[in-house]
């Protein structure tokens, strides 16, 4: 089998999809939407938004702890303290230690520990051969040879199975399709393969470790019946870390028609973790598990519980108080809305949905969002978990930031237009008047 493909066609599709996918959906903000511009005087929807006072951060403490993280990872492993980086693997996955926004720094670690041999390989995909001066064969054995240095480790096992898991991806394309090259989709298996051997020493029950469990749920595409295992496999990553949405938030993405499931099994399932996880949660296991859904596949919204889901938004943003789901929440339900507009006003079909999804954007922007996190609001667009690296985060979160403005002036549309000034602050929301 070849290992590298000088057909670049097949290596960048993903890449051109996600990036016309951006160009196509982010709307362009220098068009005035008719429902938005004030009926009398000759105010400009942009003249609006210079009134709207609300603090953009744009480098949030989630981003900066990130990225320090995988930096950490990426230098033990350049050094190869492979002691150290066990040791730090391991505690923060036990304690079960995350940024602010609930990424589990363990992943992180892991992550950066992998990432020069993970770009390596994926550079070589992209281009037909290695980056000048790299040779990303040897770092794959160097990472294997780890295991054989040290074999009862589970925390460096993890950082060479989740390797070839992002090689198995790069060669495969991330889309959930069936057309997939034959020497692509045998790369594939053949990674997954070797990660699923690496991962079958180590049981996450013994280990408490949510890590290796959500490691077994990476592994699930590549297993012959993958849908014959998901559910049972993330309830378990679930239950031992019932703290972390990311991980209901997986499960209901991979519960979609075009992965393994269908919205009937992925309300069900919405249904059976929001009881699990009632103590800690309410109904918000119900709009987690639909979350990153509903913005890949908006057809589920004729599935949708539209109140449970909207009980569920405010019980999740009433346990966290934090700035980060505030803005996962706004971002989300005004996506939503705005597609519910057009997917049922036309055909008259739940006609309560688009209203009711506004009435929870205005909630949300009202009684808890105070401050803008532009990234958040571009990835919205193109699906939270997106799996595309080439999108420039400077140019996503421009639009995001665009994005934010004028969604966020809408609750606010009458008083704007009539001179008011909006103030967003910690403590609450003052309006003023001229």
């Amino acid at each position: 089998m070849k290992l590298f493909s000088t057909d670049k066609e097949s290596a960048s599709h993903t890449a051109a999809l996600a990036l016309q996918m951006l160009t196509r959906r982010l709307p362009n903000m220098r068009r005035d939407q008719p429902e938005d511009l004030p009926e009398e005087g000759n105010w400009t929807y942009r003249d609006l938004q210079e009134r709207l006072q609300i603090p953009i951060n744009t480098a949030t403490a989630d981003q900066v702890q990130s990225d320090e993280t995988k930096e950490r990872g990426l230098f033990l492993a350049r050094q190869e303290m492979w002691e150290e980086l066990d040791d730090q693997i391991r505690t923060h996955d036990q304690n079960r230690a995350t940024t602010t926004a609930g990424t589990p720094l363990a992943d992180l670690m892991i992550f950066g520990a992998r990432s020069d041999v993970v770009r390596a390989a994926e550079h070589a995909l992209l281009h037909g051969r290695p980056a000048k001066d790299s040779d990303f064969f040897s770092g794959i054995e160097a990472l294997e040879y780890v295991l054989e240095d040290y074999p009862d480790s589970y925390a460096l096992a993890l950082i060479v199975a989740h390797m070839h898991i992002d090689i198995g991806w790069a060669w495969r394309g991330a889309a959930a399709k069936d057309d997939v090259r034959e020497v692509n989709r045998e790369a594939f298996h053949a990674h997954f393969d070797r990660a699923a051997d690496i991962l079958g020493r180590f049981c996450p029950k013994k280990h408490y470790s949510p890590a290796l469990s959500s490691a077994r749920c990476a592994l699930l595409p590549g297993r012959p019946h993958p849908a014959n295992r998901l559910c049972a496999e993330f309830e378990e990553l679930i239950a031992l870390d019932p703290q972390n949405p990311r991980h209901m938030r997986a499960l209901g993405n991979y519960l979609l028609p075009r992965w393994y499931g269908d919205f009937g099994q992925l309300d069900l399932q919405a249904r059976r973790i929001a009881a699990q996880t009632y103590d800690l949660w309410g109904a918000g296991g119900y709009a987690w598990v639909w979350f990153d859904a509903l913005l890949v596949d908006p057809t589920g919204l004729e599935m949708l519980e539209i109140d449970y889901f909207l009980d569920g938004i405010c019980d999740a943003l009433d346990r966290t108080n934090d700035q980060h789901v505030a803005n996962l929440m706004a971002a989300h339900l005004f996506r939503s809305w705005q597609t519910a507009r057009g997917q049922y006003y036309e055909d008259g079909l739940r006609q309560e949905l688009p209203p009711a999804l506004r009435q929870g954007f205005d909630r949300v922007v009202r009684e808890h969002l105070r401050e803008i996190h532009p990234l958040i609001w571009g990835h919205a667009e193109i699906g939270f978990e997106n799996t595309s690296r080439i999108i420039s985060k400077d140019r996503l979160a421009q639009k995001g930031k665009e994005i934010a403005l004028h969604a966020i002036a809408m609750p606010f549309l009458s008083g704007l237009q009539a001179g008011q000034t909006v103030y967003f602050t910690p403590d609450g929301i003052t309006e003023i008047n001229p």
